[in-house]
């Protein structure tokens, strides 16, 4: 599996700006409460793949490789005819409690 977060990716897109960094953590975890209740497999697919889709790219934005690659895979659950869609958000959300915790021990430096 992948780093589970690239802190040195995340300066270099912050520009090592400290506040910088701690407010686009909260941004991050503010859409993170608004996706949680649509990955579900009881959401409609179009809408559940898309959040899979956004926090994709938010993780690779903020350097949490290793949730993007989640991310990837559980798109592709969705592209494969009968998949298990809910094994693979189950590892999606354990892939973000893990990558939330690397940002708990980041702003805790």
């Amino acid at each position: 599996m992948s780093v589970i977060f690239d802190a040195t990716h995340f300066a270099h897109m912050t520009g090592g700006d400290r506040p910088l960094q701690l407010e686009v953590i909260g941004m991050f975890r503010a859409q993170v409460s608004s996706w949680a209740a649509v990955l579900s497999p009881d959401t409609e697919t179009g809408a559940c793949r898309a959040a899979v889709h956004t926090l994709k790219g938010s993780a690779r934005g903020i350097g949490l490789w290793a949730l993007a690659e989640t991310c990837e895979s559980t798109e592709t659950a969705f592209d494969a005819e009968g998949a298990e869609i809910g094994a693979a958000l189950a590892d999606l959300h354990a892939a973000l409690a893990v990558a939330l915790t690397a940002l708990d021990a980041f702003e805790h430096e």
